[in-house]
């Protein structure tokens, strides 16, 4: 039985129109990760009772919740604007659900200073809200959706009004926390990085749907269409210069930038006439290094399965020397001097947004024999790749 099930939601309001089914087990956290006005705050309004679907059902460790009055039904809550009360001082906001919910003063203290001391926020107990770095009102503010023990903590971006070197921090902070309460928590942000570092399962919401589901790994090593590879900044799309046919297969893949061997996956369907905007999909880890011969089975010829481009520029970081390649289209692999080659260890990041001149970073360890201007050129593994359905158009705000 999985701890939150939602099933069949449906909330329609004017254009807008919610429609999902979701699940968590217990101690797990779910990150909802989409564009804005995707529907992902409405989402947690219908769980936490300050909307109302017409159409589903929502339960917690096997108890239909849908019709019970927000305070009825054991959920915590952390909003972007965190709501602490100004006139109370941190112990008085860790005490205000308790006391709303009838536990006498000598529990209320007790339960309060072993949070506080747990989540290491005991200097902040006696001291107001206007007093506290922003970093500060945010742990206050976990530490009291927590206090009164939900079944579900709810969070929705509490995070997106730091700045990054805090944003990460408090991510470490909130991760340990949730799991060190073992506590069942549904996260909705709109930071990639953050769904990829807090979620143990994540939903990828586009118009009112959800479009993907499942761990980070399943989901950044199986993206289902061009639009998520886009919105997650996974990799290189490169539109084909015509579309794939399954009768048979083509023996290669023309794009604009290259030709390419047949992918190792295609999630595409079936039927010809259904075929739309499709794209050759090159993730980071298609991209060989070629010091290590990694590419000996790919068996590339000429003028296939090579990415060439132009060296942007050439800057070192942290020991490292980092190249930035624009690609260049319809070129010849004899075109380019030399081979480039990105160090196994090190990160590979590539545009990803369709119709945007595409380029490819990478680190390698030592500085190549090249100069900013120069050609130079990436061998690819196809096997790597995949042939994905087309983007969807953006959702528009609500």
């Amino acid at each position: 039985m999985k701890y939150l099930d939602i099933e069949a939601l449906r909330l329609s309001r004017g254009d807008f129109d919610l429609r999902l089914s979701l699940s968590l087990d217990r101690g797990q956290t779910g990150v909802i990760v989409g564009p804005s006005g995707c529907g992902k705050t409405s989402l947690l309004r219908c769980i936490a009772g300050l909307e109302h679907p017409q159409e589903g059902r929502i339960s917690v460790n096997g108890i239909d919740i849908s019709n019970l009055a927000p305070e009825k039904r054991n959920l915590g809550f952390v909003f972007q604007d965190l709501a602490l009360f100004d006139h109370l001082d941190g112990r008085g906001n860790l005490e205000f659900g308790l006391k709303l919910a009838g536990v006498d003063k000598a529990r209320r203290r007790k339960v309060c200073e072993t949070l506080a001391k747990t989540l290491r926020i005991t200097p902040l107990l006696d001291r107001k809200p206007a007093t506290m770095s922003g970093g500060e009102k945010q742990r206050l503010a976990f530490a009291r959706a927590l206090a009164t023990k939900p079944g579900i903590l709810l969070l929705d971006e509490p995070l997106s009004s730091l700045d990054a070197p805090l944003r990460k921090e408090l991510r470490r902070y909130l991760r340990t926390m949730l799991q060190q309460e073992s506590i069942t928590a549904l996260h909705v942000t709109h930071d990639v990085d953050e769904a990829l570092d807090l979620g143990d399962r994540l939903f990828i919401m586009n118009k009112g749907r959800l479009v993907a589901e499942g761990s980070p790994s399943e989901i950044l090593a199986n993206p289902p269409d061009a639009w998520c590879v886009n919105f997650l900044s996974l990799g290189l799309l490169l539109p084909l210069d015509r579309q794939p046919s399954f009768k048979p297969q083509p023996i290669y893949n023309s794009t604009p930038y290259g030709k390419f061997s047949s992918p190792g996956k295609v999630s595409l369907p079936k039927d010809d006439n259904a075929l739309e905007n499709v794209f050759y999909f090159i993730p980071p880890r298609a991209i060989i290094d070629s010091s290590t011969q990694k590419f000996a089975s790919v068996q590339a010829d000429g003028e296939r399965d090579f990415l060439a481009g132009k060296v942007e520029s050439i800057t070192e970081r942290n020991g490292l020397c980092h190249i930035r390649l624009s690609l260049t289209r319809n070129a010849k692999e004899n075109e380019a001097e030399k081979v480039l080659e990105p160090n196994a260890a090190a990160g590979i990041s590539m545009s990803a947004l369709v119709g945007e001149a595409p380029f490819i970073e990478f680190d390698t360890q030592a500085r190549p024999n090249l100069v900013e201007g120069a050609p130079g050129y990436l061998k690819i593994a196809p096997e790597a790749c995949a042939l994905l359905p087309g983007l969807a158009p953006p959702t528009s705000a609500i």
